[in-house]
C-alpha cells in the first residue's frame, strides 16, 4: 500500500519522506526542519513514542498549517481512537481518515485505498463499538461527501451486524447501497447486497436474504468477477436448501 501511494505521490511531483515517531517525538519540530512544498510525510511507529507525540501534535498543530505539512501517518484503529481521545484538536486538523479494506491482488484495478472503510479484524466488543462511534463522529462531519459517506454508511452496516444490532445495520447498508447504485459502483454495491444477505438469513428471513444475493449474481455475472459468483452461487445454494427444508 505504501509503495503504491509513493508511486502516485511520485507522479503528482511530491516524494515520500519516512519519519520514524519513535526517534522523533517533536514531530512538528522535524517537520518544520525538513519541510518543503514537495514533501510528503509517511510517519512510522507513533505508539513508540506515546504519549510524547501526541502532547506536540497537539500543542503545536498551528505549527503544522502555517508550514503547510502534508503528512500520512500509518496507525493501527486501536492507536487512531487514542490519538483521538488524547490530541482531540490535533486530530480535528485532519484531512481524511484512510483505512485498507484488503491487500490487493496483483493486477487488480479497484483503488487499494477506501475512506476509512471496513475493518473484519477486531477482536473484541470494545474495539467494534470504538470503531463505530468514530466512524458515526466522522460520518456526522462528512455528510456533504457522498462517496465517503457511502463507505461509512457500509462499513457502519457490517459492525452494527457484527454486534446484532441488525435494523441499524439494514438501515446502514440500504443507504450505502443507494449511493453505490447513484454512483455506479458495482463492487461497493455487491458488498451491501452481500451484507443485507446476510443480517436477512440471522433474522430467519431466508426468502428475503436470497433476493439480495441474487441481486449481488446479477452484477457479478454482469462484471465478470468470479469471486462475486461463486461467492454468490454458494451462499444461494445453502440458502434454498434451507427454505426448501422449512417447506417440507
Amino acid at each position: 500500500m505504501e509503495r503504491s501511494l509513493s508511486t502516485l505521490l511520485k507522479e503528482q511531483g511530491l516524494r515520500a519522506v519516512n519519519v520514524d515517531a519513535g526517534a522523533h517525538k517533536d514531530l512538528p519540530a522535524f517537520f518544520s526542519s525538513t519541510n518543503s512544498d514537495d514533501t510528503v510525510f509517511f510517519v512510522h511507529n507513533i505508539e513508540k513514542s506515546f504519549s510524547d507525540a501526541l502532547q506536540y501534535l497537539n500543542f503545536k498543530r498551528e505549527n503544522l498549517v502555517e508550514d503547510q505539512v502534508k503528512a500520512v501517518f500509518w496507525v493501527t484503529g486501536e492507536e487512531l481512537s487514542r490519538i483521538s481521545r488524547e490530541a482531540p484538536d490535533f486530530f480535528a486538523f485532519r484531512n481524511r481518515v484512510v483505512e485498507f479494506m484488503e491487500l490487493p491482488h496483483v493486477g487488480e484495478t479497484r483503488p487499494a485505498l477506501v475512506e476509512f472503510v471496513l475493518e473484519t479484524e477486531y477482536k473484541s466488543l470494545y474495539e467494534i463499538k470504538r470503531s463505530i462511534e468514530l466512524k458515526e463522529n466522522l460520518l456526522s462531519e462528512l455528510s456533504a461527501e457522498t462517496e465517503i459517506s457511502g463507505y461509512l454508511l457500509g462499513s457502519l452496516g457490517n459492525l452494527y451486524r457484527q454486534i446484532g444490532l441488525y435494523e441499524k445495520s439494514i438501515d446502514c447498508s440500504e443507504k450505502a447501497l443507494k449511493i453505490a447504485q447513484e454512483m455506479g459502483n458495482r463492487q461497493n454495491a455487491v458488498a451491501y447486497l452481500g451484507n443485507l444477505g446476510m443480517v436477512y438469513y440471522v433474522l430467519g428471513q431466508v426468502e428475503e436474504a436470497i433476493k439480495y444475493y441474487e441481486d449481488a449474481l446479477v452484477i457479478g455475472e454482469e462484471i465478470r468477477d468470479p469471486k462475486i459468483i461463486s461467492f454468490c452461487e454458494k451462499n444461494l445454494g445453502s440458502l434454498k436448501n434451507l427454505e426448501i427444508n422449512d417447506r417440507l
